[in-house]
């Protein structure tokens, strides 16, 4: 038995308080993609989303490169750009068959997905981009 199997139910076991703290958590609302239709009146594609569900969701703001004692650290594979945005949800409230086509609307704002990144069966990290 590995180290994980050995604490996969603890971890299991605090995810749910974790994200029930309102302090730590945002209420996101996923719209999953249905269909793309062309519109001949306005000459571009025109997506289609179905709301599927109000989701808590941890919310991070991502920076640049890394400091420490005054330094700054240049970028490295984990690098991104100053105010992108990441949030993490419970494995189980990402709706099944989501996608980059996806969107992720907080507090009025919708976000693109750009990348989505299971972690252990337990949460699910999004990698969100700027304004949809």
């Amino acid at each position: 038995m590995g180290i994980f199997d050995q604490i996969q139910g603890a971890v299991n076991s605090i995810l749910p308080t974790l994200f029930e703290d309102e302090g730590l958590t945002s209420l996101v609302t996923w719209k999953k993609f249905t269909d793309s239709v062309f519109d001949e009146g306005h000459g571009v594609n025109v997506d289609t989303y179905v709301d599927t569900k109000d989701i808590s969701a941890i919310r991070i703001e991502k920076e640049i490169g890394a400091s420490n004692a005054g330094r700054i650290y240049p970028p490295g594979q984990w690098a991104t750009t100053t105010g992108d945005v990441q949030y993490l949800f419970q494995f189980a409230d990402v709706p099944d068959g989501a996608s980059i086509r996806d969107l992720v609307v907080e507090g009025g704002i919708t976000y693109n997905v750009k990348k989505i990144y299971p972690v252990f069966g337990l949460i699910v990290k999004v990698d969100v981009l700027g304004y949809a």
